[in-house]
């Protein structure tokens, strides 16, 4: 598999819990400020479909998001007003596109296909369909932006492809901070962009990694903030920092077997841990 770009996410990648995504990082995510502190906000995202989500991205798992999606669409098929269910609907598609790729590796400056396999493609236009939806029904929440952000990047698979999107990316990015610039879901999005970017285009583990920290603090059961966080850690080349991330990542959530994988490799003290795809042999064993 070639790669070329940037990668960010938010889902089940690698095996992990993960979803990754390919972006060109811009000037303007500097401009959107790392919270010194939890805001303890109400969250225009609570809705009923958010704990079933959450817990279908926890577990990795095909058959657990296509029971999720199931239930999603009876909803709307029976009330296709509730532009909350579109929204969920939308999330869960990207969630379970993104979990295609659970056992590919992370590098810098790569998106994850150069072709997109049709199931993925078929998850993507799904879930852009529901956030059209939504959108008609006046849904114009950050969430519904950040959403956009991320299905249009799962369609990069190379410099063209990157070029074509990242303008309406950094948009829906602008729309979504906008909208509630202290969500560590953003703040998710933004460490990716400058964790995964090209050198030449803006690759920042520092900056990263504190929005990774603010993120790990503000979701204290999410494993995709430490597992990032434990990347730039490995980039910036401190060893404890990075095994304490994975072993954090790892006590977040048991089901994501790219983090336990990955933290038997640096234990190894492997070369690119974080590079290299999940064997078949690697995910039996840590199961």
């Amino acid at each position: 598999m070639s790669r070329l770009v940037s990668i960010i996410s938010l889902g089940c990648l690698a095996a992990i819990g993960i979803t990754v995504y390919v972006l060109l990082p811009s000037p303007q995510d500097t401009d959107i400020a790392i919270p010194e502190r939890s805001a303890n906000r109400e969250s225009e995202d609570e809705q009923p479909w958010a704990e079933a989500i959450e817990e279908a991205r926890r577990r990795c798992s095909h058959e657990v998001f296509d029971e999720v999606i199931g239930r999603l669409r009876e909803h709307v098929a029976n009330l296709p007003t509730d532009h909350k269910a579109w929204r969920a609907l939308a999330e869960s598609m990207l969630h379970r596109a993104a979990q295609r790729a659970h056992l590919l590796g992370m590098t810098v400056g790569h998106p994850v296909y150069t072709e997109l396999p049709p199931e993925v493609l078929t998850d993507l236009d799904a879930a852009q369909q529901a956030l059209d939806q939504a959108r008609t029904l006046g849904d114009d929440s950050g969430t519904i932006h950040r959403i956009a952000a991320e299905v249009m990047s799962q369609r990069i698979t190379g410099l063209r492809t990157a070029w074509k999107w990242n303008s309406q990316i950094e948009t829906a990015i602008a729309k979504a901070s906008e909208r509630g610039a202290d969500d560590p879901r953003l703040h998710l999005v933004l460490g990716l962009r400058k964790l995964m970017a090209p050198k030449f285009l803006g690759h920042d583990p520092d900056k990263a990694l504190e929005h990774f920290t603010y993120v790990a603090a503000e979701l204290p059961e999410d494993a995709r903030p430490a597992l990032f966080a434990a990347m730039a850690s490995h980039l910036k080349r401190k060893r404890d920092d990075t095994l304490a991330w994975l072993e954090k990542a790892v006590t977040r959530n048991p089901h994501n077997v790219f983090a336990r994988v990955v933290l038997e490799r640096v234990r190894r003290d492997e070369d690119d841990p974080f590079g290299r795809d999940i064997t078949a042999a690697e995910a039996g064993s840590a199961k």
